[in-house]
């Protein structure tokens, strides 16, 4: 198991973790790089518009034609080339909506924590709206014309504005969140699919790499679940369940709507 592996640490203070990447592109870090994403590991609620998740798309098997980038048969040979080529396929198009979601579960009656990060945007028109919603509070941000405003749900306050790039800041809502997954499973490919007209790679997830440890829940035991990615990189969807010595936790990431979404302007966005 790689050193990366071994590092890995989910911890259950994701909320603060993800609202501090807007925090920080609104405190004027427009240049906030992919590497310097800060990490997190979501649980939630539903996203920018409130739509229920839909239902996993029919596939149809197709002959195997060659791994994405930083993929094998094995599932992910090199955590960070993976992560990259999923994001350029992202900025390469179309516009697509994003939701990540982890919910604890098992959790004997008492109140589960959950977190969503759900993000919308636009690769032609460099729109992106985001919304993270947790125990700790509810944060939206909001970029347009290389603009970038970050809205307080709870309070009803503006936080800031500041110039961002429109690349740098897709990256930034959930890099480390998809890098941090990756390198938790162990895989193993079993078919190759078209789903909506791309290509792409369903894995099943057998278990967790050693040394797997979450800082609020202890140490990863075991996983179950699917993992699809598409011939260029992008990762379509994730579908897990992990165990740890103190507590049980699904996860859900998806890409949807390829193509067809349109980031409306937030009703707290000032147009001046």
């Amino acid at each position: 198991m790689s050193d990366s592996h071994a590092m890995w640490r989910m911890d259950q203070r994701s909320l603060r973790t993800l609202t501090a990447v807007a925090l920080i592109l609104v405190a004027g870090c427009a240049g906030f790089g992919p590497s310097e994403t800060p990490s997190a590991t979501p649980t939630g609620t539903p996203t920018p518009t409130d739509t229920p998740v839909p239902a996993t798309p029919t596939d149809t098997a197709t002959p195997d034609p060659s791994y994405p980038t930083g993929w094998s048969a094995t599932g992910v040979e090199n955590g960070t080339v993976a992560v990259d080529a999923h994001y350029r396929a992202v900025l390469t198009g179309p516009s697509a909506t994003v939701r990540y979601r982890s919910r604890e579960i098992d959790t004997g009656g008492e109140s589960a924590n959950e977190t969503t990060l759900g993000m919308a945007y636009e690769t032609g028109t460099g729109r992106l709206y985001a919304s993270i919603v947790g125990t700790d509070g509810h944060r939206e941000v909001f970029l347009r014309n290389d603009t970038l405003s970050q809205w307080n749900v709870r309070d009803e306050s503006l936080v800031g504005r500041s110039n961002a790039r429109f690349h740098r800041v897709v990256q930034s809502i959930d890099r480390r969140v998809l890098l941090s997954q990756l390198l938790l499973y162990t895989l193993e490919h079993e078919r190759t699919v078209e789903r909506n007209g791309t290509v792409a790679h369903v894995y099943n997830v057998t278990g967790v790499h050693d040394n797997t440890v979450s800082n609020t829940y202890g140490a990863g035991t075991d996983a179950s679940g699917t993992l699809v990615v598409a011939t260029d990189g992008r990762v379509l969807e994730l579908e897990t369940t992990v165990t740890y010595t103190g507590g049980t936790l699904r996860y859900r990431y998806v890409h949807t709507r390829l193509g067809e979404t349109t980031v409306e302007t937030p009703a707290w966005v000032r147009t001046d």
